[in-house]
């Protein structure tokens, strides 16, 4: 049936192509512009359809046809969703192909957006364990030299105290030879864990290496960071490390340095290590400023 209407429709152009180059060459006639007659369109007169008519019923076929389409795809469309189960989840599709072109880039940007946010929290875990020590949960070297370096720009661009702590076990292969490596890293993690505690927000604390852990202080002067390490000392050594029934006598020494014009942060570290070895020579279990 659409197919004859739509036959219908393109017959109705045609005639109106014809009719309208009749009456323009039947006024050429009129004029005297062409001198023989047009015979064969003067036969078309009589079939000829008004032009305005025409166009008005092709117009109305037109729109009959594309309704009926719309209304059939429509149905089409409801009767296949109607099929398929029910889902809360489920988008409906829609209709249109350039609007279901739509929906899948706004669906696949959504679930890049998704692997995106996954990827981030992926690399902020990798980034904060390669800057965490294993073994005793606290900040490594790599996390300790970056903090370093930001305390250091901060102390030259404030000119706030600045105080470098180096701490360490004493006599700790002592303590592996005497009672195994199990007990040595348990003291690790002990000692980690006090020095952690006594610390403030800014403050920072990270494993150096082997039995030794270094400290800033940011805002604190050496004489306020030096009361701070002796009460932290003394803490170490009250609390000793115990394994089961046993205690064992653990004592810790350090050495402090403060910043100063001209400093380097390598220089700064160098003078808290030689305190460092002063303690030591001093007979352990205390501390000593540069």
């Amino acid at each position: 049936m659409e197919t004859n209407l739509m036959r219908f429709l393109e017959m109705s152009v045609q005639t109106f192509v014809l009719t309208g180059v009749w009456h323009g060459a039947s006024a050429m006639v009129a004029n005297g512009a062409v001198n023989e007659p047009l015979v064969l369109l003067h036969a078309l007169e009589p079939f000829t359809i008004p032009a305005t008519l025409l166009a008005v019923i092709g117009s109305a076929v037109a729109t009959h046809i594309g309704i009926r389409s719309w209304r059939k795809f429509r149905r089409a469309m409801n009767k296949g969703r109607g099929d398929l189960p029910a889902s809360s989840n489920e988008r409906p599709l829609p209709a249109h192909p350039h609007d279901r072109l739509i929906a899948d880039l706004q669906n696949q940007i959504i679930e890049l957006h998704k692997e995106k946010d996954a990827l981030a929290r992926i690399i902020q875990e990798k980034s904060a364990s390669l800057r965490r020590d294993p073994l005793t949960g606290i900040a490594n070297r790599l996390a300790y030299e970056e903090q370093l370096q930001q305390e250091f720009l901060r102390w030259k661009r404030f000119g706030n105290p600045l105080t470098l702590l180096i701490w360490d076990i004493d006599r700790f292969k002592q303590i592996n030879d005497s009672y195994g490596h199990a007990t040595g890293d348990q003291a690790l993690r002990d000692i980690a864990r006090q020095l952690a505690a006594r610390l403030r927000m800014t403050d920072f604390v990270a494993r150096y290496g082997g039995e030794e852990f270094v400290m800033l202080l940011p805002g604190a002067d050496i004489s306020a960071a030096l009361q701070l390490a002796n009460e932290i000392r003394r803490q170490v050594a009250e609390a000793g490390f115990v394994q089961g029934e046993q205690r064992f006598p653990v004592t810790v020494s350090c050495g402090l340095a403060g910043f100063e014009p001209s400093d380097t942060p390598q220089d700064v570290f160098n003078r808290a290590d030689q305190a460092l070895y002063r303690a030591k020579r001093a007979g352990r279990n205390c501390c000593r400023a540069a």
